[in-house]
């Protein structure tokens, strides 16, 4: 479930408790790959059409693959968008890494991801 709660905000909540080691999401060609070299373009295209904030979402809406440095990763139609960073989470890459209660948040730390200086740049460009 992704409920919205406080302003604009998302998450993904277990409706139903979660064994450890249940995968809870898989790739899929919902998941847009691009070489960092076409986002700058890509961006003014989002920018021009809608508006910054819209640049925004679309890159929180992506990610970078520890061993693939120069691709993002854009994830806009799957509930996988809306899993938050914790410094405590309750999945990984593979899934859970933990139980997980009803009604609790599915959460991943986000240091394990790729966080190449384009990434970083351009993520401080639009913050």
């Amino acid at each position: 479930e992704v409920p919205e709660y406080g302003h604009g905000q998302r998450g993904v909540f277990a409706l139903a408790d979660i064994k450890k080691g249940t995968p809870t999401w898989k790739w899929t060609d919902l998941v847009k790959t691009y070489h960092h070299d076409l986002l700058p373009a890509m961006i003014d295209k989002i920018e021009q059409a809608n508006s910054r904030e819209a640049v925004r979402i679309f890159l929180r809406q992506g990610f970078v693959l520890p061993n693939k440095l120069d691709i993002f990763n854009h994830n806009p139609f799957d509930a996988g968008r809306f899993t938050n960073h914790s410094p405590d989470p309750n999945m990984g890459g593979e899934g859970t890494i933990k139980d997980v209660k009803a009604g609790e948040q599915l959460t991943m730390d986000y240091s394990f991801h790729g966080n190449p200086d384009w990434y970083q740049e351009l993520c401080a460009k639009y913050d």
